[in-house]
């Protein structure tokens, strides 16, 4: 009887997506397939009856009237209304909304802080009570006994406060302010499905939004206030250009959520300080599976007046969520993070490379199905990387490349190692590795002197991989003149924790062969970008977030189909100063000059090491059936201490 009646829902859902804007009062529709919902659902938790029917979500661009407490919360109130009357089931308004964002110490921020609950919150509830919608917003808070002040996103709904975050990842304006959050990542039950909460900078670090899906959410509120220079702003200064909201598709991807993400235009001043913050818009909505729903204009800052500019909105249902973020929990070894993974490695790493070292790389890109190794080789001193599975043609099946594994210091390595000794550089490949019964995919690099200096075995394996490889036990990174390089699969880069292994062990330089290219690839508006040619439409997705998410270099050798590649090289930085390159038609390879460590921009791999908070991400290195997370994952919100 179930399954007839989740079938009936599956045939009746005409689920749509609306875009609306105040200025135009103009509103346009798309369907959306939903595929598997049947066995989506027959896989939920026993516990997770939410979110098994199509509700409507929306981003809000909210613009709040600096240090105007009062006024913002009245304006706030009356967009909540104006939402609630659209069928929006639930909303998602920017971050600090009612305060503004451009403070300077934390005496100027007083007198526009609140408490949770407090004048905001009770404003609000009474039209949720009436409407039904359940919202969550930034509110610059003050914690009622002991007066510290945290940037804070609050879940109401119509039965009152549901919970509430407090912002983990705080950025150079941030730790001005605010204390770090003390709350962890929580995941709240709703009666459309399990959300949770996250602000801003926090999306600069895997690990926020990782906890989320390890406490099953299916549903991410992110609230931001994505700030830009302004286009002719001097280089020394544009250099400190970012945009937040250019990150949001990692947290969906990875995860396996929808992610409902909500940021604010116009532009903001400090009356005391003179300062100014430049938003450009571009909230946007995320599918589980990485791809994006709906997106509010990128515009460029103007003067706007304060209250509702606008809004965002689709239907999704939540569990659909659930599978997808199943398969991709699946993948994880919490062995092989522990202890790494809760490391302090802060202020002082010992570990990371010193110095500047300019490096050539070189992303090898191959046509046609048969290998092409005899005849690839670096430049000198350069590092050059080879697609997977490099000494064998492209598309053998799982026995076929079973039947052609071999030993350690085989031909195949003897062939690497020559290439790299005849160019006066370093080759990095990929091979079945056999060793007694077990193949392995290794990631073989090999020196200008003619030797192997490292081999890593892929430890998380793709779904192609898993049919003839066994998985690795363990990262490496080889100290070498050009720097830190670590050895990775294309493959093992859908798995955040593999990147953050990688960041804490401080590559410079992570060489990751690559087969042909994915379907799923980088969707941020270009209009993001301060870069002159951004990745949108031809980058694949993964080797992208390992970049940017690690903060270091990422060189995948690949293979050329039709229009795409898999052979790219991606930097750091990619929203204001590093490149995203991608091979050529018709080019052997792709090929970059630069230095590391990545000096970084408003963000290096320093910065993203020093402000981790290690004392929250315990629950990444437990194994799912330890009783510590369990305890962690059934309380759902909330910092668990376990004895």
């Amino acid at each position: 009887m179930a399954a007839i009646l989740i079938r009936s829902r599956i045939s009746k859902a005409r689920p749509r997506l609306r875009m609306c804007s105040l200025k135009r009062l103009a509103c346009s529709s798309l369907s959306l397939a939903f595929q598997g919902l049947l066995s989506m659902a027959l896989m939920l938790p026993s516990t997770a009856q939410e979110g098994r029917r199509a509700v409507k979500v929306a981003a809000v661009d909210f613009i709040p009237a600096w240090g105007d407490l009062e006024g913002n919360i009245r304006r706030l109130t009356q967009a909540a209304e104006r939402v609630a009357a659209q069928g929006v089931d639930y909303a998602v308004f920017p971050e600090t909304a009612i305060s503004g964002y451009d403070f300077s110490e934390p005496a100027q921020l007083a007198p526009y802080v609140d408490t949770i609950p407090g004048r905001a919150t009770a404003a609000l509830l009474p039209v949720l009570k009436r409407t039904g919608l359940i919202m969550s917003v930034g509110i610059a808070e003050k914690d009622a006994i002991t007066g510290i002040f945290y940037n804070t996103a609050v879940l109401m709904g119509p039965e009152g406060i549901i919970g509430k975050y407090r912002k983990n990842g705080l950025n150079a304006q941030d730790v001005q302010l605010f204390g770090p959050g003390d709350t962890d990542v929580g995941v709240f039950d709703t009666p459309i499905g399990r959300i949770a909460l996250i602000i801003c900078y926090d999306d600069t670090y895997w690990q926020y939004d990782r906890l989320a899906g390890l406490r099953g959410a299916q549903i991410i509120g992110w609230h931001s206030v994505s700030d830009r220079v302004m286009p002719g702003t001097p280089p020394a200064k544009a250099r400190l250009n970012h945009s937040t909201v250019a990150s949001v598709q990692h947290m969906s991807a990875l995860n396996g959520v929808f992610v409902v993400g909500a940021t604010r235009s116009g532009i903001e001043r400090n009356p005391i300080t003179g300062s100014q913050l430049f938003y450009n818009g571009g909230s946007s909505i995320w599918s589980p599976h990485g791809r994006k729903l709906v997106q509010a204009p990128v515009v460029p800052p103007e003067t706007l007046p304060p209250g509702l500019n606008g809004w965002i909105a689709t239907t999704i249902v939540p569990a659909e969520a659930d599978a997808v973020r199943q398969r991709r929990l699946a993948a994880r070894r919490p062995a092989l993070y522990n202890p790494l993974l809760a490391l302090r490695r802060a202020p002082v790493d010992s570990t990371a490379t010193m110095g500047n070292r300019p490096v050539q790389l070189a992303a090898a890109q191959w046509l046609g199905r048969s290998s092409q190794l005899g005849s690839s080789q670096p430049r000198a001193n350069e590092l050059m990387v080879l697609p997977e599975l490099s000494g064998l043609p492209a598309g053998l099946g799982a026995d076929g490349i079973r039947s052609r594994a071999e030993r350690r210091g085989g031909a195949f390595e003897q062939l690497l190692a020559n290439r790299a000794k005849t160019g006066h550089g370093y080759l990095v490949g990929s091979y079945p590795e056999r060793e007694g019964s077990k193949v392995f995919h290794t990631v073989a690099l090999a020196g200008p002197g003619g030797t192997i200096l490292g081999r890593y075995r892929a430890t998380h394996l793709s779904n192609s991989e898993m049919a003839w490889a066994s998985p690795g036990d363990a990262p490496l990174v080889v100290a070498t003149p050009l720097g830190r390089v670590g050895l990775a699969t294309i493959g093992d880069l859908a798995v955040p924790e593999l990147v953050g292994l990688y960041q804490t062990l401080r590559a410079d330089m992570l060489a990751a062969p690559a087969g042909e290219p994915s379907p799923l690839k980088v969707e941020i508006d270009p209009r993001l970008y301060a870069v002159s040619d951004p990745p949108t439409g031809r980058a694949d997705l993964h080797p992208y977030l390992a970049a940017k998410l690690g903060q270091f270099w990422v060189i995948s050798g690949g293979r050329r189909v039709g229009s795409g590649t898999a052979a790219g090289i991606y930097g750091p930085e990619p929203v204001v100063v590093t490149p995203t390159l991608t091979a050529a038609a018709g080019a052997d390879a792709v090929r970059h000059r630069t230095v590391v460590p990545a000096p970084g921009t408003w963000i290096n791999q320093q910065q993203l090491v020093t402000g981790q908070r290690n004392d929250l991400y315990r629950p990444l290195v437990l194994d799912a059936q330890n009783r510590c997370f369990q305890t962690w994952k059934q309380a759902g919100h909330g910092i668990v201490s376990c004895p």
